[in-house]
């Protein structure tokens, strides 16, 4: 991999996560898009699957795997930092205490749905992605997208769903919650796949990553002896 694309692909990665966060924060703010009642969350939270097929372009899907690994430690890190400093004695009413403690502390049912979702979700994004470069090769870049998102964005709203209201929602309530924000989201998933074309092809060499082995090279070891 090129300097330029190694740079690239950590430009993607930090933007990956950031849209994580900033999905989780809009989470907060309900809207009414194409007539559906959604979340701001719906908007933001799409935009990571293709940004996680375009690290997947860039390194390959071992780095991808990561990649989604990594953000959701972070996000768990986050949830925990942030039921922390709502606990702490902050200057404030006692009133204004509990506001702040209900938002910035989930359920933690909601909270192991939503990472197990995005989580299993982009994974299989991920597994449909190179099923798709096997078969296509540098070919339909766009088909790539939307296939992977066509099926990873549904399944995480299908998981979280089932993960965190089962038995507490009707399954036509379920429906319901699961086919607008669907919607919604597949809208946002389908405007961002041009970004696929912003990024280039991981090099033959990503592919064989997991015979690199953290060790000095003979001539850097050398060096180091003189």
């Amino acid at each position: 991999m090129s300097i330029r694309n190694l740079h690239i692909l950590i430009l993607v990665s930090v933007a990956y996560v950031a849209a994580q966060m900033v999905a989780d924060i809009s989470n907060l703010r309900d809207l009414t898009l194409f007539g559906l009642s959604v979340s701001a969350f719906s908007i933001a939270y799409p935009l990571t699957f293709t940004l996680r097929d375009m690290a997947h372009k860039l390194a390959g899907p071992y780095v991808a795997r990561t990649l989604i690994i990594a953000a959701a430690a972070i996000y768990l890190v986050v949830q925990a930092f942030f039921t922390i400093i709502s606990n702490l004695p902050p200057e404030m009413t006692p009133d204004e205490r509990i506001a702040l403690g209900q938002l910035l502390t989930p359920e933690w049912r909601f909270l192991a749905a939503a990472v197990l979702a995005s989580v299993l979700s982009q994974l299989v994004d991920t597994e449909v992605y190179t099923r798709w470069v096997q078969r296509f090769g540098g070919e339909h870049q766009w088909g790539r997208v939307l296939v992977s998102n066509g099926i990873g964005i549904p399944l995480d709203r299908i998981l979280f769903l089932v993960l965190a209201f089962a038995g507490t929602m009707s399954t036509e309530g379920m429906v319901e919650a699961f086919i607008g924000t669907t919607i919604v989201r597949l809208v946002f998933g389908i405007i961002s796949i041009p970004g696929i074309y912003l990024v280039e092809e991981h090099s033959e060499d990503w592919i064989h990553i997991t015979e690199i082995r953290h060790t000095d090279p003979p001539s850097f070891a050398r060096s180091k002896g003189d």
